[in-house]
C-alpha cells in the first residue's frame, strides 16, 4: 500500500543528489601545493529513510485505512546498481528492497499495541533509452494485529517517462502502473480475493525554486485508477439505506491530487547522508462507491450514509538518502 511512496522518496533521494566531500589544505610554509585529491566515485548501493506524519492514512487505491488520531509511517532500503552505461539502449540496471511500517496512535492492542501495518518489498528497475524506466516490484502486505486475514501478495510493474530534459520549466514525468494483486484478502476489502489487478495513471508535475535561489522543489502528484469492476466490489451490498442495497459498479476506482514541499536540511553534514524535509497534502475523490462501502469495515465510517467520499490527508516528514 506504499508503491507511491517508495516512488517519491527515491525521487527525493536522487534530487538531493550524491555530493562529495571535499578537503581543504593550508600550503602556506610548502614550496608546491599538493594535489587535488582523486575525484570521488559515484556509490554503486544506495540507501534511504522515510518517516512520515498523518492525519489519516488513505492507501493509493482509494482504501481510507484508519481517519483519527496520528499515523506515523517509515519507509527504509537499499538500492544496488548492477550495470551502468550512459551511451547505450540500456542505461542503468538496479536491485532493491525494504520494508515500510505504519503506526496508528489510537490502536491499543494487547499484543503489538500501535502497530497496525507491516510491508516487506524487493524489486527492480531498468532505466532505457535516456528517459525511460520499467520496473517490477513483489510486495506483500502484513498485519501485526490480524485486521485482514492472511497475507496480501503482488507484484506491481511500472513504467515511466522522465520529460525534464526537454521540458525545463514544468516536467510531468508521466507514469502508469499495473498493480497485479495476486493472492491474499482483498487489497480493498471489498474485492476479488486474489489474481486481480487494477492500473494507475499519473502525473507528478515539479516545479524546482532552486534555479531562483530558494532551496525547495514543489510537486504535484496526480493519478487516478482503473480496472475490472470486481478489482472494488466482487458482490457486495449494503450502498444504500438497506445492507440489500446493491452497489453501483464501476471500472473507475479513485482520483488523486495534491502538493508537496521538500527541501534540503543543509545543515546536516552530507557525511551523515542528503537530508530533507517535506510537507503538503493529497486529495482523494472516491469514484467507486465499493470504496466508501469499504469504511464501514475499517472502522473508518458508521454506515454507507455517512462514508467519506472526498478526503484529504495533510503529512510532514524527515528523511535521507545516500
Amino acid at each position: 500500500m506504499f508503491a507511491t511512496r517508495v516512488a517519491s522518496v527515491l525521487v527525493a533521494a536522487t534530487a538531493l543528489g550524491f555530493g562529495a566531500l571535499g578537503s581543504a589544505a593550508s600550503a602556506a610554509d610548502l614550496k608546491l601545493k599538493a594535489p587535488p585529491p582523486p575525484p570521488a566515485e559515484s556509490l554503486d548501493i544506495h540507501g534511504f529513510v522515510d518517516l512520515s506524519l498523518k492525519n489519516d492514512y488513505m492507501t493509493p487505491r482509494g482504501l481510507l485505512v484508519t481517519n483519527t488520531g496520528l499515523t506515523t509511517q517509515i519507509l527504509m532500503g537499499l538500492a544496488f546498481d548492477v550495470y551502468k552505461d550512459k551511451a547505450g539502449f540500456i542505461n542503468d540496471i538496479s536491485f532493491s528492497g525494504g520494508v515500510w511500517n505504519d503506526l496508528w496512535s489510537e490502536q491499543h492492542n494487547p499484543v503489538v499495541d500501535s502497530w497496525n501495518e507491516f510491508d516487506w518489498f524487493i524489486g527492480m528497475n531498468v532505466k532505457f533509452a535516456q528517459n525511460w524506466t520499467f520496473g517490477v516490484q513483489y510486495i506483500e502486505f502484513l498485519s501485526p494485529p490480524h485486521a485482514f486475514p492472511g497475507i496480501e501478495k503482488n507484484v506491481e510493474f511500472s513504467l515511466s517517462y522522465d520529460d525534464s530534459k526537454w521540458n525545463t520549466v514544468l516536467p510531468l514525468h508521466p507514469y502508469a502502473k499495473l498493480f497485479f494483486a495476486a493472492s491474499g484478502p482483498s487489497t480493498v476489502v471489498l474485492g476479488k480475493a486474489g489474481d486481480t489487478y487494477d492500473v494507475e495513471l499519473g502525473l507528478v508535475p515539479t516545479y524546482d525554486l532552486n534555479k531562483s535561489g530558494v532551496p525547495l522543489v514543489l510537486t504535484a502528484p496526480t493519478w487516478v485508477t482503473v480496472g475490472p469492476k470486481t478489482y472494488w466490489n466482487n458482490g457486495a451490498t449494503g450502498c444504500g439505506p438497506s445492507v440489500l442495497t446493491p452497489c453501483a459498479t464501476s471500472n473507475a476506482g479513485v482520483f488523486s491530487t495534491g502538493l508537496t514541499g521538500k527541501t534540503p536540511l543543509t545543515f546536516i553534514p552530507k557525511r551523515l547522508g542528503n537530508w530533507y524535509a517535506d510537507a503538503g497534502f493529497q486529495y482523494y475523490h472516491l469514484i467507486n462507491d465499493s470504496l466508501m462501502l469499504a469504511q464501514t469495515i475499517t472502522g473508518t465510517a458508521a454506515s454507507f450514509a455517512s462514508a467519506h467520499r472526498d478526503i484529504l490527508v495533510g503529512f510532514g516528514g524527515i528523511g535521507f538518502g545516500f
